[in-house]
């Protein structure tokens, strides 16, 4: 049996948060850069009840990445102004 290929969701020179996508599940790393001025960039889940957004780590401030586990479901950047030009990579990880 072969190696299942990495999931990606690849965002570039965005402003806003983004539409949900879906994910499998499992650990991913989430890397982020931009002019993020006094803004910020949070990845956030949607919650059961189909309405509520729940954040994931800490608002990111400044160029970095970090690594998440995550269950399967819907997700979103929620970018803050005045971040802008903002590149983000949430790729799983194998284990």
């Amino acid at each position: 049996m072969g190696a299942t290929p990495p999931e990606s969701v690849k965002f570039g020179n965005i402003s806003a948060t983004t539409a949900a996508f879906g994910l499998k599940g499992g650990r991913y790393r989430l890397v982020v850069s931009a002019n993020f001025g006094a803004g910020n960039v949070q990845l956030q889940m949607l919650s059961v009840d189909g309405v509520t957004w729940i954040a994931f780590g800490s608002p990111i401030t400044a160029a970095t990445y970090t690594t998440f586990d995550l269950p399967p479901g819907q997700y979103r950047l929620a970018v803050t102004a005045p971040a802008t030009a903002v590149y983000a990579a949430l790729t799983s990880v194998p284990l």
